[in-house]
């Protein structure tokens, strides 16, 4: 007899937001989504309407309900995995302070030495900062925004929000507290390091720091009425989306490694506790992984699918990505001398600066939009490779997942150009995979085990020796731009 027990487990990123109903073993048994909306009131400012990403998750949980409502008062437990970093501010009475400020804003860029403090990060055994960064953002408005500033009670990450609207409790997971302040081995934060920039009398404002599949609270009542999920049902931490999509992948272990091509571009190896402390560096971030006793040495771009989609929007008049990549693969490796840079929100893996930018190089009369297209991929593979130059060597096969690895030309095009196998698990909802797994373990329930079924992609070593070649002029221009990139700081 099948066990009628479910999960609501949801992922919310920077433009989607999924809401997916499981069965208690891990069986999919139905989606729903809702487009998010992210505001730029001004050049690198990066905000989300708190308020607007609630209501998209009741609009995609209230469709599941509509569709599934004879098994609906069967949940059993839910669980949330989002985008990360960033800062989600809410005052006294549990209300918005001002939009979310994102991960990838770079406002507070010339705020601070970020050299200077990023030393004592490391000391410290806590992750360094960047412009997107809560302690920063943080800094950002005192100076900026000082009665809002003065109205924060409580700084989230985007799932931790959601938690709060589904349980009236404020707490966060070791996955997103790792992202800054707090020590990745006591799970303790550090506070001097909130002194150190002058903002010391927020230390009331972060909030406890859960397991990711440690229960945070339970769903209220009102959230029953709201959409329909039993009072009293349990609600765990959740983790940092590239986390939860790790923990999907069955990317677990120390030495395995894989890539998230979502809007962002994350890259990262698993590491144990020795590792990870020979590791620690002042450029990406050292997180606490899912599983006890794990860490992931992540280097995290700004760019992955984002530069992807804004060439095919703006130069391509949003072209279907099948007719594009038809177009594209009719082309060369180098893409016959065309290079792009992804640096479309300033950067922070594997270097941080915040007025890097975007750019074709080479292009001629000879040149189409179709030359331009290939390098924009070229040049997130290469960013992708750039970023591993930087990382523990790992095993010689990557995982992929994310929305722009349903693509098999982008999987062998990172595939050729990192020279090693790669993998794509088939299951597409691989956040939504992590959770579940999280999910089963917070309930006592049989835990999947190993990974999704798998497609894989072996790498044309010529073309990867072309693609050296290729990365080699890549870091040569970037090195040029620098100059330019830093007078506009």
């Amino acid at each position: 007899m099948p066990d009628e027990r479910f999960f609501l487990a949801i992922d919310a990123g920077t433009t989607m937001i999924k809401a997916v109903l499981t069965r208690a073993d891990g069986g999919f048994v139905d989606t729903a989504a809702a487009k998010l909306q992210i505001l730029m009131p001004r050049q690198g400012w990066c905000e989300m309407d708190m308020e607007t990403v609630w209501q998209a998750v009741c609009g995609a949980v209230g469709t599941l309900r509509e569709k599934n409502g004879t098994v609906w008062g069967n949940i059993c437990a839910v669980g949330i995995c989002a985008q990360g970093d960033g800062m989600w501010p809410v005052d006294a009475g549990g209300k918005p302070v001002r939009n979310a400020v994102l991960w990838n804003d770079t406002r507070a860029e010339g705020l601070i030495d970020y050299d200077a403090i990023n030393k004592t990060c490391v000391a410290l055994e806590a992750s360094p900062l960047f412009p997107g960064a809560c302690p920063v953002i943080l800094r950002w408005l005192k100076e900026y925004e000082p009665e809002n500033y003065r109205r924060i009670a409580a700084v989230l990450h985007c799932k931790d929000w959601l938690n709060y609207r589904l349980t009236g409790q404020l707490a966060t997971d070791q996955s997103d507290a790792s992202t800054s302040l707090m020590n990745i081995y006591t799970k303790k934060y550090k506070f001097s390091l909130l002194e150190m920039l002058g903002i010391g009398s927020c230390q009331e404002c972060f909030p406890r720091v859960a397991a990711s599949d440690e229960v945070v609270g339970t769903v209220t009542g009102q959230v029953t009425e709201l959409l329909g999920i039993p009072t009293g049902t349990p609600v765990i931490a959740g983790a940092i989306d590239v986390l939860a999509a790790a923990t999907g992948c069955g990317v677990t272990a120390p030495a395995q490694k894989g890539t998230v091509i979502g809007t962002t571009l994350c890259n990262y190896v698993v590491l144990d506790e020795d590792g990870a402390r020979v590791n620690a560096g002042e450029i990406g971030s050292v997180l606490c992984h899912t599983q006890p006793g794990t860490y992931i040495r992540l280097m995290a771009a700004l760019s992955g699918a984002s530069a992807l989609d804004w060439v095919r929007r703006e130069i391509l008049a949003d072209e279907p990505y099948p007719q594009l990549e038809q177009e594209i693969d009719k082309l060369p490796v180098g893409s016959e001398g065309v290079f792009f840079h992804p640096y479309l929100y300033g950067e922070r893996a594997p270097f941080r600066l915040g007025t890097a930018s975007s750019g074709f190089f080479g292009l001629q009369a000879c040149h189409t939009r179709y030359h331009m297209a290939r390098a924009a991929f070229e040049g997130v593979a290469l960013s992708l490779y750039d970023c591993y130059r930087s990382l523990p060597s790992g095993e010689d096969v990557f995982a992929v997942a994310g929305g722009a690895a349903k693509s098999d030309l982008v999987c062998q095009m990172v595939c050729d150009c990192m020279g090693e196998k790669t993998v794509r698990c088939r299951e597409k909802e691989l956040g939504i995979l992590g959770v579940v797994r999280l999910l089963q373990k917070a309930c006592g329930f049989p835990v999947l085990s190993g990974a999704a079924e798998r497609d894989s992609f072996f790498p044309d070593m010529e073309k990867h020796e072309q693609y050296k070649k290729l990365y080699m002029e890549f870091c040569f221009l970037k090195d040029a731009m620098l100059p330019f990139w830093k007078r506009r700081q």
